[in-house]
């Protein structure tokens, strides 16, 4: 089996050279740079003058870190003086901040209130992350399904696409409704309607199946690769096992790996599962000192599984491959800091 080789990044810098008569990347960010330091220099008197709009603004900008160095805490400052006036935007951002603990300390009790407030002042999609907080509970949030499913329903009539595959996901977990995996495709196909990626996917697991409903393998591939397509890790790696085991698709371990290195540059977790695919010879032939490289990129970003895969991997190959992989797994981990 052929290893896999790093593709050449360098031919992307002369991307300019084919379009000579309208702007470069550069002179676009320049110019979007520019925009938004008038913008804040705009915002900043009249924020400080109490104008909610300028307050929010102003949070905005501090969340983005375009004209102004990033900054949770100034972001979450001003937002919270937006919303304490009853701006809405202000209100349903500043939630987010809570349930993610960004920049203030993390409080799912305090994003539900803000959401619900939220909501009251006309925030109809503030319904999604209430209905997924309720689903399953979070810290100072008990969980409630029933609440789960009247949020992501009301999501869902206001043709929210998040709101739709949430409840596609509460039918076909049985949470707060009875299971209904017909009921879930419908709501999945609903959103994907929209280009949601995840709802793509939720279709193409039940259709590729057949829980539940009449299987259809062609759909659900065709579902699956969009997903694939859109960016969804996980879909990512079910392709790539389904060109690995020629499963709904013409097997090809050259695609199989394609995907899979897609899926891990999007996904820390997908590295593992490429080490497992070389470590147990779905790819072809066994690979340890490949399955050993993946390892070694995903004990770089943090995970716990990749140091155990490399011991593991470090028993069945030479302190040379080792050298080799580790190599090769920091020029992977640049190149992918850089594309």
């Amino acid at each position: 089996m052929d290893r896999w080789k790093f593709p050449a990044i360098a031919t992307l810098l002369f991307c300019g050279l084919l379009m000579p008569h309208g702007p470069t990347v550069a002179q676009i960010v320049e110019k979007s740079v520019e925009e938004e330091i008038v913008k804040f220099e705009t915002l900043t008197p009249l924020a400080e003058a109490g104008d909610a709009d300028a307050q929010y603004g102003l949070g905005v900008i501090y969340q983005q870190g375009i004209a102004v160095k990033k900054s949770s805490l100034r972001a979450t400052h001003w937002l919270q003086k937006a919303s304490d006036q009853g701006h809405k935007q202000a209100t349903n951002r500043l939630a987010w901040h809570y349930r993610n603990g960004i920049g203030v300390v993390h409080s799912p009790a305090k994003a539900e209130e803000l959401y619900l407030k939220a909501y009251d002042l006309g925030v109809v999609g503030a319904s999604i992350p209430l209905g997924a907080i309720y689903r399953s509970g979070e810290p100072g949030v008990k969980e409630n399904h029933a609440k789960a499913v009247k949020w992501a329903r009301i999501g869902a009539e206001a043709e929210i696409d998040r709101g739709e595959n949430l409840l596609g996901e509460l039918y076909r977990d049985g949470k707060g409704v009875k299971q209904s995996f017909a009921t879930a495709l419908e709501w999945f196909e609903r959103s994907a309607a929209q280009g949601f990626h995840l709802a793509y996917f939720n279709a193409s697991v039940i259709l590729r199946e057949g829980v539940g409903v009449e299987k259809d393998m062609e759909r659900g591939m065709e579902y699956l690769r969009t997903a694939a397509d859109l960016g969804h890790a996980g879909a990512m790696i079910d392709l790539a096992m389904s060109y690995a085991e020629g499963v709904g698709v013409p097997q090809s371990y050259q695609e199989a790996l394609n995907w899979f290195t897609k899926a891990a540059r999007r996904n820390d977790s997908s590295a593992i599962r490429l080490a497992k695919a070389y470590e147990r010879g779905q790819l072809g032939d066994k690979d340890f000192d490949r399955a050993f490289m993946w390892y070694y990129i995903a004990a770089q970003r943090g995970l716990i599984e990749g140091n155990v895969g490399m011991a593991s991997m470090s028993a069945r190959i030479s302190e040379q491959q080792k050298a080799r992989a580790i190599a090769d797994g920091d020029a992977w981990l640049n190149a992918a800091a850089t594309s």
